[in-house]
């Protein structure tokens, strides 16, 4: 009897819930924009927005593309903040804006990051916006890279595209990688991918649908508007501050030029006083594999070119970050966990400790 009772108030208490929840705000499919991607861009008097909002193609389920057509509409609207520009776009559009599928924003080049909690408060504030979805710039405004990206019709939608665009560069060290963490970040500078569209008077694949036939990568930005790095310094950037995967050089030895894919990358960071002076120590390890067999003698003449090659190349990046106080490689980070006194003595100007440093990096291969 007790069973019974108690196996009846939990189906009362279900079918309570049950219908109070039909009473709360429910919205269909058709009146929800999902935003798989948004771009951000400084105007006269506030910000501009651009937001590519899925469109289901397809017949059936809510998720299907119909990739013989764009699989996005965009939308495009100015406030006074971002946040006041998606209110906005919300009644521009007729549609409940969800960000939960928000898989890549993007900066007009030269956008403001002195307050980054500032600029992505409506991030912060939306629970649904993943910290770890993509940044990157534009190499000229970011409302042009999602309204002309808006023609791709690949079998995926055309965030989708550019993320993978983004991801693949990044995995062979053509760029770093950048989120909403890394922007967000009060510790290092962030390094973001730029991504330009292709000119229409060149060979650009007319009428083509492919991503690699209309966007393409333009370098790397150290920061906001800053110094922007080619693939050898992403490389170097990219090892530098731990994140490399894989990566590609040609080296000139006797043999003549050895392209060798590299793989396997660690580094280990250390700081110390010298003379005086803050010395960074970067010691870094990783494998080469050449494009062609080789005898012992030219292994071992191989990974001495590579070695001051990237050497070469890490220590001018450095000395370049540095003299202009740009902290992309974590080194505030590890000064202030190494050594707390010296950051305190100098916390409140960050940059003039970098100046003064003596970066010193060592790069050991092993051809393989």
């Amino acid at each position: 009897m007790r069973r019974e009772k108690a196996l009846y108030l939990i189906s009362a208490i279900v079918m309570v819930c049950v219908m109070l929840s039909s009473f709360g705000r429910s919205i269909s499919i058709d009146k929800r924009g999902i935003v798989h991607a948004m771009g951000i861009d400084e105007c006269d008097g506030g910000y501009r927005v651009s937001l590519q909002i899925f469109q289901p193609g397809g017949g059936g389920a809510d998720t299907a593309v119909d990739v013989t057509k764009p699989n996005v509409t965009p939308a495009v609207c100015e406030g006074r903040t971002v946040s006041d520009a998606l209110a906005k776009a919300k009644s521009s559009t007729g549609k409940e804006l969800f960000f939960g599928h928000l898989q890549l924003i993007c900066l007009g080049r030269g956008t403001p990051l002195d307050d980054p909690d500032d600029l992505f408060a409506f991030a912060l504030g939306d629970k649904n916006i993943s910290p770890s979805a993509n940044v990157c710039m534009a190499e000229k405004t970011a409302e042009e890279l999602i309204t002309v990206s808006v023609g791709i019709t690949e079998e995926e939608t055309s965030a989708e595209a550019l993320t993978r665009l983004l991801e693949v560069s990044r995995e062979y060290s053509d760029t770093t990688g950048c989120d909403l963490i890394d922007i967000l970040s009060a510790e290092q500078v962030p390094t973001i991918p730029v991504l330009r569209v292709k000119s229409s008077d060149t060979d650009s694949g007319e009428g083509s649908t492919e991503v690699s036939s209309i966007i393409e990568l333009a370098g790397t930005s150290a920061g906001s508007g800053g110094t922007m790095l080619d693939t050898k310094e992403a490389l170097a950037a990219a090892m530098l501050s731990g994140k490399a995967d894989k990566g590609h050089i040609v080296s000139e030895i006797s043999a003549g030029s050895v392209t060798s894919s590299l793989d396997s990358f660690s580094i280990k960071r250390d700081i110390d006083i010298k003379d005086g002076r803050l010395v960074v120590t970067s010691k870094i390890k990783l494998t080469a594999a050449p494009d062609r067999v080789m005898n012992s003698s030219q292994c071992a003449e191989l990974s001495n070119a590579i070695s001051a090659e990237l050497e070469k190349n890490c220590l001018e990046l450095q000395r370049k970050m540095y003299s202009e106080g740009r902290d992309i490689f974590g080194t505030q980070k590890l000064i202030k966990h190494r050594m707390p006194e010296l950051w305190l003595k100098y916390s409140s100007s960050p940059e003039s400790l970098l100046k003064a440093a003596v970066p010193v990096t060592e790069v050991e291969v092993r051809v393989v």
